[in-house]
Formats: structure tokens, C-alpha cells, sequence
């Protein structure tokens, strides 16, 4: 049986890794670091595209909220 994890950039890979070897009936870890990301190859994509234009779309629709200034900052404990 086989457990796909992906995880972003920033991962800290190897102890994942050794975190995952120490779990009761894992036989192996293995990492597949050909598989990677760029930020140009995620703007190209489809998905991204569509994305935006619904973005696009809520926005000139009225289907969007706008936060203070004071909230945001209330939210991520800044004084």
C-alpha cells in the first residue's frame, strides 16, 4: 500500500522523512524531488485561469467584502 504526501516548498523534508520512518509498519520513505512547481508553470495553467476570471467576476458583480484596516489587524494580533 502506498501514501502520497505532497507538501509545499518550505517542508522540511528530511525530518518528515525521518518523522514517517518511525511510525509502526512503515517499510520505506521515499521522496520524488523531480516533481516540483514554479510559480510561471501554476499562472500558465487552466486552473489558475479560471480562477482569476471568477475572481474578476465576483468582484465587478458586488460579490466581494473589504475588511478594515483595524480588523486585519486585530485578527493577526497587531497593535
Amino acid at each position: 500500500m502506498e501514501i502520497r504526501i505532497n507538501i509545499n516548498e518550505y517542508a522540511d523534508v528530511s525530518y518528515i522523512k525521518k518523522l514517517l520512518s518511525k511510525v509502526k509498519g512503515v517499510v520505506s520513505v521515499e521522496t520524488d524531488e523531480d516533481v516540483t512547481y514554479s510559480w510561471s508553470k501554476i499562472e500558465n495553467s487552466d486552473e489558475f485561469k479560471q480562477l482569476i476570471e471568477q475572481s474578476r467576476n465576483e468582484i465587478k458583480n458586488g460579490e466581494h467584502e473589504e475588511f478594515s484596516q483595524e480588523l486585519i489587524d486585530s485578527i493577526f494580533s497587531k497593535k
